[in-house]
């Protein structure tokens, strides 16, 4: 049955949502500082510029979103100079529409392109567009022209420059530490999903792994980046720098190993389940959830941490199936191998213990060596990535009808040209501000724009409220100091936490700050009006204007995923025999890739729900999809791990397996692409590993063959439903 309110439902939940970090109150007292003490500062001297100062100020402590110091540096720079050339663009075109309204189309297209450069490019793009716009709406007057008005900017931005990076410096390695803490914190989260999803199986043959793997993927991603900036820039490396790059590596490697244990026990039937046995399992996931915690807490701390015991291995696993061998070989098989990779995993923590022990006492410890694992080889130091592309080539690739960034300038630049002619035409009292609003609304996703212009809304109505409340109770200039100077921490402290609650303090401090001379509260109900307006154009220019639908981007994602886990397969399968650190090494590289094909693959389902009409067929479809895949991989993964159990005689069986796996692989990522059913699946994908178990491959193999080839059949079937757009069969009608 249809649901028309569906994905309103789904628009108003994620709206609502709160993010998982906490609120940034460093960065909202930095950011108070950079804004009100211009605004003090010119009323006590006299000098006038009061607004475009703090609002020099405001820009660079928004553009500031932590990270290695260099960049930071580099970002805010940016953001002043370029705020500064808009100044001057903008209020020397302000009061000549013929010539704003092209003019603001250039600002624009030009400025949104520069998402394409990540988070620094979406700074000070955003940035230079809205100092624009407001230059552009607020007419010079005697002795306040462009280039005095844009040494104001300038100085605000300088200021906040000075107060983030001289006043209040930052440690030259918190962004890297606090990284790779996230990451230990993402993997306890995930172990104690797996520790809870075991015991709630164990009477009952449904079995789906925790989806919170994306989360994982993600976290080990940002350590990687933030030890990647945070090593530019200088001129050698460090010993702290290198133990974190290990820790950062234990953390890939421990999350494999849980993945593998909740593989090897999900692999067992539950009337073949051992209660003793899976009691060991649950207490050692327990005993991991706790350590990666402590892990994570040591990782953050500056000062000499306690000592991380790790009390975990897998002694009592092999303990509790002891007399279970003779009862049911096959799943003791599988507890012996949740066993070993207890073992193997509790070797990676307790060189994980050394090294942050080592972290945190300065130059007196050595980073571990293979020796002192016991066998297990050391993590090995990432590799920075490829040098990226030049401008040059970055831009050439953007400026084509393909490119969704093109699009997406194009689509900012033409409703936020007629949200500056609409104002104009309407004589709107501050107009300008609903410009402002399309620009932040604007998204390059429909289903993500219109979950901003929610936020905005609410944010701004709310807000709105607050400063009429706060109109009636404070005349003193003094107050409205200190109001402006809790508004503005406020808002800058929230936004990570949730952009609509961002919004709410946002309202106030732009009444108090950008209109502090007009003494007027009413602005706030102009301020609601002007946001009720751009709400409308954006979600319009969304949904009219070349709309970049996620139901026609997610296949390519599925695909990926797809061909990732064909490439990895193929890749296990080829080193099967090799235990060197090299085949390590590019088996890492491998599950990392297919990580970061999943988490796009489930990211651009999750923008879907929020454009969905209501037909759940092909959205049951691509659930299922993303379900299996995750198990495809963590099928993988554990036959990865096996590597080190069988000692060779499997390897030929192995291939002429994955040499038909690959190809149904292959067709299925093609049948996705081309919107086309799959091939039938071959009787040889059975026949494999039927063949496999004739030829004495080893019970472990044997099953790791059969889950496979299960696992792919399930794939074939939901992606033979989602071309077709047909609901899976378990899904309400």
């Amino acid at each position: 049955m249809r649901r028309p309110l569906g994905p309103t439902l789904h628009t108003v939940r994620a709206a609502t949502a709160l993010a998982r970090p906490r609120p940034a109150y460093a960065a909202g007292l930095r950011a108070a500082v950079a804004t009100v003490v211009p605004l003090m500062a010119a009323q006590v001297l006299g000098t006038g510029g009061a607004t475009w100062t703090s609002l020099g100020g405001f820009n660079g402590a928004l553009a500031d979103r932590g990270g290695p110091y260099r960049t930071r540096a580099m970002t805010m720079s940016a953001v002043a100079l370029c705020c500064a050339g808009a100044m001057v663009i903008g209020t020397l075109a302000s009061g000549h529409i013929a010539l704003a309204i092209p003019l603001t189309f250039a600002v624009a297209f030009a400025t949104c392109l520069g998402r394409a450069w990540g988070t620094p490019g979406v700074s000070v793009g955003g940035a230079t567009l809205t100092t624009f716009v407001i230059a552009l709406a607020v007419p010079a007057s005697a002795g306040d022209g462009a280039f005095l008005r844009a040494g104001y900017e300038m100085a605000g931005g300088l200021w906040a420059m000075a107060v983030a990076l001289v006043v209040w410096p930052l440690q030259p390695y918190r962004p890297a530490r606090l990284a790779v803490a996230q990451s230990y914190r993402a993997l306890a989260a995930y172990a104690a999903d797996v520790a809870l999803h075991l015991r709630a199986t164990l009477d009952t043959d449904t079995s789906e792994l925790p989806a919170g793997s994306a989360a994982v993927r993600t976290a080990l991603e940002d350590a990687r980046l933030a030890l990647t900036q945070s090593r530019r820039g200088r001129p050698g490396t460090s010993g702290r720098e290198e133990r974190l790059v290990v820790l950062g590596e234990i953390v890939d490697q421990l999350f494999a190993h849980v993945v593998a244990i909740a593989e090897a026990i999900d692999s067992i039937h539950a009337v073949a389940r051992v209660s003793s046995a899976d009691a060991a399992v649950g207490t050692a996931l327990d005993d991991i959830t706790r350590t990666a915690h402590a892990l994570a807490g040591a990782v953050e701390t500056e000062g000499e941490p306690e000592p991380i015991a790790v009390p975990w291995n897998g002694d009592a696993l092999r303990g509790a199936i002891a007399g279970a061998i003779a009862a049911d070989p096959a799943a003791a098989v599988h507890y012996q191998q949740a066993a070993a990779v207890l073992d193997r995993g509790a070797q990676y923590a307790g060189v994980a213990s050394v090294t942050v022990a080592a972290l945190n006492a300065g130059h007196g410890a050595a980073s571990p060596t293979p020796a002192d694992i016991a066998g297990v080889p050391a993590a090995a130091v990432i590799s920075e990535p490829d040098e990226p592309d030049s401008a040059l080539t970055t831009l050439r690739a953007m400026l084509s009808w393909d490119s969704l960034i093109f699009r997406y300038a194009l689509r900012v630049a033409v409703v936020t040209a007629l949200a500056v002619a609409l104002g104009d035409a309407l004589g709107l009292k501050r107009g300008y501000w609903m410009t402002i609003t399309v620009i932040v609304i604007l998204q390059p996703y429909t289903g993500v724009t219109a979950q901003r212009a929610l936020q905005r809304v609410v944010g701004t109505v709310l807000g709105g409220l607050l400063t009429a409340a706060l109109g009636a109770l404070f005349h003193d200039p003094r107050a409205i100091l200190v109001l402006s100077f809790v508004f503005a921490a406020a808002c800058v402290a929230l936004l990570p936490v949730n952009y609509a609650a961002f919004s709410i303090f946002l309202t106030p401090t732009f009444v108090l700050l950008a209109e502090a001379s007009a003494g007027d509260w009413h602005l706030a109900s102009i301020r609601v009006l002007n946001t009720l307006l751009g709400g409308a154009l954006a979600l319009a220019g969304s949904r009219l204007l070349w709309p970049s639908p996620e139901k026609t981007r997610l296949p390519g994602f599925m695909a990926a995923a797809l061909h990732a886990n064909r490439e990895y397969l193929a890749a296990v399968v080829a080193l099967f025999d090799d235990r060197s650190e090299a085949a390590g090494r590019a088996l890492r590289g491998s599950r990392r890739r297919i990580g970061l094909a999943t988490v796009n693959a489930e990211e651009s389902f999750q923008r879907l729900l929020g454009e969905s009409s209501g037909s759940g067929g092909r959205l049951a479809s691509a659930m299922t999809f993303l379900t299996y895949t995750r198990r495809l991989t963590a099928s993988i993964a554990a036959l990865a791990l096996a590597r080190h159990s069988e000692q060779g005689g499997g390897s030929d069986g192995l291939r002429r397996f994955t040499d038909t796996a690959t190809g149904v692989l292959a067709d299925l990522a093609e049948s996705i692409e081309g919107g086309r059913a799959p091939a039938p699946l071959p009787s040889a994908l059975a026949s494999e590993a039927a063949r496999a178990r004739e030829a004495g491959l080893p019970p472990l193999l044997r099953a790791r063959l059969d889950r496979l080839a299960r696992q792919i059949r399930l794939l074939h079937d939901a992606i033979g439903r989602w071309t077709l757009g047909e609901p899976d069969p378990a899904s309400p009608p």
